[in-house]
């Protein structure tokens, strides 16, 4: 939708399967030094637009003199292959709504096996209460012989009715993980407030347009329908880009994914509080990143011949992101964290230049 967040668009993708020919990783750059490029600013955050100039073109890379193009004038299209239907408009609305499907609450029913119950509790062990052991009063869904609770906690809420206050008695693991409660026997206090019934589908309105940035239902379906049409033209070009082959990567170019890769595994470490090599180590079975990196070097190098093919492209047609693009994009706001010329790079390899490939498509 317009305004897609940005955050890791292309370390997201870098494993994608881009299928080039024959690729080779002599490291030639012979215009800039790729190891005088500073990847971060002063504060310590990644610079995204670090590598980049102006035009969101990789520095010193003169990719129409790196890659070999295939045909991408002319080519031919089937009209579907572009244009999106109703019904995959429909699937995205579809993807929307699902945040907003409400059920029916159900409040004269005896609870059955199997049952989605919504509850409130208060767990105690020899009469304390403990440390996330309480809904405190939110209350929570559970399904009967799905949901994963210890003991039988759940399987003790059957013959129950909403709105009754009773106590279940449970025990928990030796295994537990919390040495305050392993082994222990506990007694939960439950409230049952209601029995989840058929879900009630929700109709798109103008308020739930506005939660996605948009004024109403009609700006909000022409902008899916235009995400619809910009993936399908991005799969086309995909599959030209396939067709290019290179025999020399510049090692700028694998640089500038390699940092981008590892800002994105220091993102995830810092979420769970380890260093980039101990989350390497625990969450990734590699020893460190530049393993990690290695290991799937091929998919790098074929995600970095893609990109390459874009700018050369919009280097040979004169292509270029002005800020005017920016900001009908809806991007003018990301330009303070991740740079003009990253976004300029976004832009060109999601919509700009596969557009250009499309417009001078023969579609029939």
């Amino acid at each position: 939708m317009k305004k897609r967040i940005l955050a890791l668009i292309i370390a997201g993708a870098s494993l994608a399967s881009l299928t080039a020919c024959g690729i080779k990783l002599p490291n030639l750059n012979k215009t800039v030094d790729p190891s005088s490029i500073n990847y971060y600013n002063e504060d310590g955050t990644f610079n995204y637009s670090a590598g980049l100039d102006e035009n969101g073109f990789f520095i010193g890379v003169k990719a129409s003199e790196v890659v070999n193009l295939p045909d991408y004038k002319g080519i031919e299209v089937e009209r579907s292959q572009v244009e999106a239907t109703d019904e995959e408009v429909q699937e995205q609305v579809d993807g929307v709504l699902q945040y907003y499907t409400t059920y029916e609450q159900i409040t004269d029913g005896v609870i059955a096996d199997g049952d989605t119950v919504n509850i409130d509790y208060v767990g105690s062990v020899d009469g304390v209460e403990f440390d996330g052991g309480s809904t405190g009063g939110m209350g929570t869904d559970v399904t009967i012989g799905v949901t994963q609770y210890i003991d039988d906690f759940l399987e003790q809420l059957i013959g129950h009715k909403p709105g009754e206050n009773f106590d279940i008695e449970v025990t928990f693991p030796e295994e537990y993980g919390n040495e305050e409660l392993n082994g222990k026997d506990a007694i939960f206090n439950i409230t049952v407030n209601y029995i989840q019934g058929e879900a009630l589908e929700p109709e798109l309105t103008d308020e739930i347009a506005a939660d996605y940035g948009f004024d109403s239902v009609e700006s909000l379906l022409d902008d899916i329908r235009a995400w619809v049409e910009m993936n399908k033209s991005a799969t086309i070009f995909t599959d030209i880009a396939a067709e290019a082959t290179c025999d020399e990567v510049p090692e700028l170019v694998m640089n500038y994914f390699y940092e981008l890769e590892l800002d994105n595994v220091n993102y995830y470490a810092s979420m769970y509080g380890v260093s980039v090599e101990e989350y390497c180590s625990t969450y990734m079975g590699v020893a460190n990143f530049d393993e990690y990196f290695e290991q799937n070097r091929e998919g790098f190098e074929e995600n970095a011949v893609t990109y390459l093919v874009v700018q050369a492209i919009a280097e040979l047609e004169g292509i270029k992101v002005t800020d005017e693009d920016i900001e009908d994009a809806g991007y003018g706001d990301y330009i303070e964290t991740y740079g003009a010329p990253y976004i300029k790079q976004y832009l060109l390899n999601s919509e700009m230049v596969p557009d250009f490939v499309i417009d001078n498509a023969n579609i029939k």
